[in-house]
């Protein structure tokens, strides 16, 4: 459930996404956060991975009482997550245009979002942690707060004082 719930969150999200980048940027920033999302989801994939094989590592330690692999694996989840992210934007963006005006917009926009990254793979990874323990409330609180509890508030408010970047920050 808590998977299917974000995805129909990350949905309705991605319509105040676009909405919010026609009104401060234009199709070019639509064309900047089709690129930015591509990439993004990419390495949100990869974590995902990652978390997907950790489950059973964390399940059973956690059922042994071998709290300090479960720190341990938690903490691999997390740091890989971020270390992927931050790994060349220019070289990754312009795969996807030649047009610089489009790669300098992406850039921006990749290097914001991913300056967050730690905190959402942190959130990726513990709703993951807690669904492999068996706490699938907390799970599904912590994959929805993300996206409705921050996020969408965020997208109506920061684009007001920072434009484009306001909609990257919000992300």
């Amino acid at each position: 459930m808590s998977p299917f719930l974000m995805n129909v969150c990350a949905c309705v999200v991605v319509i105040f996404i676009n909405n919010a980048l026609q009104h401060t940027g234009g199709d070019l920033a639509i064309g900047a956060y089709g690129i930015v999302n591509r990439t993004l989801m990419l390495f949100v994939m990869i974590v995902m991975g990652i978390t997907q094989g950790m489950q059973p590592i964390v399940g059973y330690n956690y059922g042994a009482k071998q709290y300090e692999r479960v720190r341990k694996t938690l903490r691999y989840g997390i740091t890989v997550g971020f270390v992927l992210s931050e790994l060349f934007p220019h070289a990754i963006v312009a795969m996807f245009t030649t047009s610089e005006e489009l790669v300098d917009l992406s850039v921006t926009g990749l290097r914001i979002s991913c300056a967050m990254f730690p905190f959402v793979g942190c959130q990726i990874v513990i709703s993951n942690f807690f669904q492999s323990i068996g706490r699938a409330p907390v799970s599904i609180f912590l994959s929805l707060s993300r996206q409705l509890l921050f996020l969408l508030p965020l997208l109506l408010i920061l684009p007001t004082y920072w434009s484009t970047n306001g909609v990257w920050l919000s992300m």
